[in-house]
C-alpha cells in the first residue's frame, strides 16, 4: 500500500511538471511570435501574462504588446502559435492611421516650407530693386 501512494504522488508530480512545461513552452512561443513576426522591433514591450489549457490540448496565451492585450493559441502537437486574423487586421488599421498622421505632418511641413520660400522670394525681389 505504501508503494501505491509513492507511485501515485510520483505520477501526479510528473503530470504536473509536464503541464507546467507545456505552459512555459506556450509562453515562450507566444513571446517569440510577438517579438519576431507580428511586432518586430517591439521586443522591449512584450509581456506574456498567462497560459491556460483549453479544448483539444491547446493553450490560450494572453500577453501585452505595446500596451494592448493580445490573445493567441499555442498547439503543442505542431508547436505552432496563432494569433488569429482579428488582431492582425486591427494592427493593419492602426498602421493605416499612423500613416495618415504621418502624411498630415509632412503636408503641413511642406506648406510651411512653401510659405517660407515665398517670403524669401519676396525679400529677394525687394533687394534687387
Amino acid at each position: 500500500m505504501k508503494n501505491f501512494w509513492i507511485l501515485l504522488i510520483l505520477a501526479m508530480s510528473i503530470v504536473g511538471c509536464s503541464s507546467s512545461k507545456m505552459k512555459r513552452q506556450a509562453k515562450e512561443q507566444a513571446a517569440r511570435y510577438w517579438q519576431e513576426k507580428a511586432y518586430p522591433g517591439k521586443s522591449y514591450d512584450v509581456q506574456v501574462v498567462e497560459a491556460e489549457k483549453v479544448e483539444d490540448g491547446k493553450f490560450r496565451v494572453r500577453g501585452i504588446v505595446d500596451g494592448e492585450t493580445r490573445v493567441g493559441v499555442y498547439s503543442p502537437e505542431t508547436e505552432t502559435f496563432s494569433e488569429g486574423y482579428y488582431s492582425l487586421a486591427h494592427e493593419r488599421n492602426k498602421r493605416i492611421a499612423e500613416l495618415e498622421q504621418e502624411v498630415k505632418y509632412w503636408k503641413e511641413k511642406y506648406e510651411n516650407l512653401d510659405k517660407e520660400m515665398f517670403k524669401l522670394k519676396v525679400k529677394l525681389k525687394n533687394l534687387e530693386k
